[in-house]
């Protein structure tokens, strides 16, 4: 009497169709970390460009009084604009053309690795307040 044999185990076309759904679940997977990355690196920057911002607004503070009183030009001088400058080049930080007490500060930076066509720039407004002409700078 004849007996069919059976045959236990996985076909190498099951195995081939395993091997490629696991290989596009695995290629998600990893543009997905890498996406995930990137914006980490952008938030980073994000951060970072707040830090520098509100550095700059810090720097003012020992010269307000000379600023809003005894020599306003001191913020038109670049030795002045200079220190203000944040301490990595990757970091652009634009100064209004005038001082204020309500002083709008923008720091921008580039990312590449986005796509999003999005401004990556903050803008921090410190406001100072108004001191007796009194003050001594």
């Amino acid at each position: 009497m004849l007996t069919k044999l059976q045959h236990k185990g996985f076909t190498l076309i099951e195995i081939l169709v395993s091997l490629i759904v696991a290989s596009i679940a695995l290629l998600g997977l990893a543009a997905g970390q890498l996406k995930s990355l990137q914006y980490a690196t952008n938030s980073f920057d994000y951060t970072m460009s707040v830090i520098q911002a509100n550095n700059a607004i810090e720097r003012v503070w020992p010269y307000l009084c000379q600023l809003q009183h005894s020599n306003p030009s001191l913020y038109d001088d670049a030795a002045f604009r200079a220190n203000l400058a944040p301490q990595t080049d990757k970091y652009t930080l634009v100064l209004p053309d005038d001082f204020s007490n309500d002083l709008t500060i923008q720091v921008s930076w580039e990312d590449k690795r986005l796509d999003d066509n999005l401004d990556n720039e903050i803008a921090i407004t410190g406001s100072y307040p108004a001191l007796p002409s009194t003050c001594t700078p």
